[in-house]
């Protein structure tokens, strides 16, 4: 079977849009996964995509800037999107480490093989939870659904703002900081409890030297809100961010 030069070439610029996905998507973008198999899975993607859109076709550009900058544009448009939906499933991340914070586990921090960033046992344990959940949701189905969609929507090799998908990604990582902090503060909120109550009782009482009790107060204060809290946190993180490609 010959494909004709212009469907090629779009087949090709699809096949950049999905590499950026899968680089930047959570799940897909794992670093346990090889890099072969994430480069097979966005080819696969790219052409039952392509398939779907009725095998749509591109004019070449004549010019190699041109060229460049299609491809450019269409690996941008890529990693906005997956960035997107990561973002927001990092919220559960950084509401682990501002609770492992106040909870004095801090000191304790180990490098994480999948962010290459210094994390804790805690906020790793909400963000693991956070991305089994998302793969329960269907997160990545719904990141092969939106490349399925966008290529309807953004057809290989039109012009597309770039500006205006770097704007909504600027707007997800706000929302996405603000989301950890609400996510984190009744934690936040438990161990502060935890400290005033301990400083009241040590105020009225001197004589118990309760001041050495701080920083296991901190940890059962804390750790019982983490109970109560971190499932339902790791659920709002993971469809936040399946939200985030359904939108």
């Amino acid at each position: 079977m010959t494909i004709p030069l212009g469907e090629a070439w779009a087949l090709a610029l699809l096949a950049f849009r999905a590499a950026g996905l899968v680089v930047s998507a959570p799940i897909l973008s794992a670093r346990t996964v090889p890099a072969r198999v994430r480069l097979g899975l966005a080819l696969l993607v790219a052409f039952a995509a392509w398939s779907g859109a009725g095998a749509p076709s591109a004019a070449p550009p004549l010019e190699l800037g041109s060229l460049a900058g299609a491809v450019a544009t269409e690996s941008a448009l890529g990693l906005v999107a997956g960035l997107s939906a990561r973002f927001v499933l990092l919220a559960a991340l950084m509401a682990g480490q501002l609770a492992a914070q106040a909870m004095g586990f801090g000191m304790g921090a180990i490098l994480d093989p999948n962010s290459g960033a210094e994390s804790s046992a805690l906020p790793e344990l909400v963000y693991m939870s956070a991305q089994a959940g998302a793969v329960a949701l269907g997160l990545h189905r719904e990141a092969i659904a939106w490349l399925a969609r966008s290529a309807v929507a953004f057809p290989p090799g039109a012009a597309l703002s770039l500006r205006a998908r770097a704007v909504e990604v600027v707007w997800q990582a706000t929302g996405a900081t603000a989301l950890g902090v609400r996510l984190a503060f009744p934690m936040l909120a438990a161990v502060l409890l935890g400290h005033v109550v301990m400083a009241g009782l040590a105020r009225t009482a001197p004589q118990l030297s309760l001041g050495t009790l701080g920083f296991s107060v901190a940890i059962l204060a804390g750790g019982g809100a983490f109970y109560l809290v971190a499932p339902a946190a790791a659920e709002l993180a993971a469809r936040a961010a399946v939200t985030a490609f359904a939108r």
